[in-house]
């Protein structure tokens, strides 16, 4: 009896230790397909859908009956077969332009072949303050003076890339009356072994980033420009507030 207790609770617990370490396994396993995915960006610059269309066959030339009449031809509906430069189907890049925001009031600012231009008001230190918001960023300057900033190469990473670019910046300034004029290039740009200073939107998502980040931080809450749809929205809940109707006494509590 005692030893038939003792096989039972012996079986009982190898049981639950091979329960315990294949769902450990089990756990490890998954997790690890989640980070597999969670790593993989291209969600993020493809099309995704039903790709039966490439299968289509090659549409017949129009065979016309004799004794039917037809239109008279147009150019209009012609097809340009053209040589297609740069990368197609799953290698396309998908991402919109990244535009520049200026979040000062005040200020504007343009992006024109690889470098931000804006001006923005004196009275808000914007320049003298870039270089703390490099250094948070960990873009070091290489060489500073009074009107123009050049950094040394940094990493810079974005959330839809599954690998960092090292690019460097040279920052000029003039002053315009009460205000200044600050233009941001970028003037290397690198991934890897692969040189993405001819690629346009390359150069554009990273140098305007950039300045959206330096704008983000310089930019203190008391100055920032408020969107006009939320300007619109809060107006719109103070008014609806000022109309609410007065609360009606209950008679019970009238004398």
């Amino acid at each position: 009896m005692l030893n038939s207790t003792l096989n039972r609770t012996l079986n009982l617990t190898l049981f639950k230790g091979n329960v315990i370490k294949k769902t450990a396994v089990l756990t490890v396993v998954t997790s690890l397909f989640i980070v597999g995915c969670g790593s993989d960006q291209n969600y993020k610059r493809e099309v995704e859908g039903n790709e039966d269309y490439l299968k289509s066959p090659t549409l017949k030339p129009l065979i016309i009956p004799e004794g039917v009449s037809v239109p008279a031809e147009s150019g209009d509906f012609y097809v340009v077969k053209t040589e297609v430069k740069g990368e197609l189907g799953k290698k396309l890049d998908i991402r919109p332009p990244i535009l520049p925001i200026p979040t000062i009031q005040d200020a504007f600012a343009i992006y024109n072949n690889g470098s931000v231009t804006f001006n923005v008001p004196l009275s808000n230190n914007v320049w003298d303050r870039i270089p703390n918001s490099l250094n948070k960023k960990n873009i070091f300057i290489a060489s500073r003076d009074n009107n123009s900033i050049k950094t040394n190469k940094a990493f810079m990473v974005r959330a839809d890339e599954n690998r960092a670019v090292e690019a460097t910046y040279s920052m000029t300034r003039n002053l315009v009356g009460d205000t200044e004029t600050i233009t941001i290039s970028i003037t290397s740009l690198t991934r890897g072994t692969e040189d993405l200073i001819s690629q346009p939107i390359e150069v554009q998502r990273y140098v305007v980033s950039l300045f959206n980040d330096i704008m983000d931080d310089v930019a203190p809450d008391s100055v920032r420009a408020v969107p006009r749809k939320a300007q619109d929205k809060e107006a719109e809940k103070e008014n609806t507030e000022g109309k609410k109707p007065a609360t009606a006494v209950s008679g019970a509590n009238q004398e």
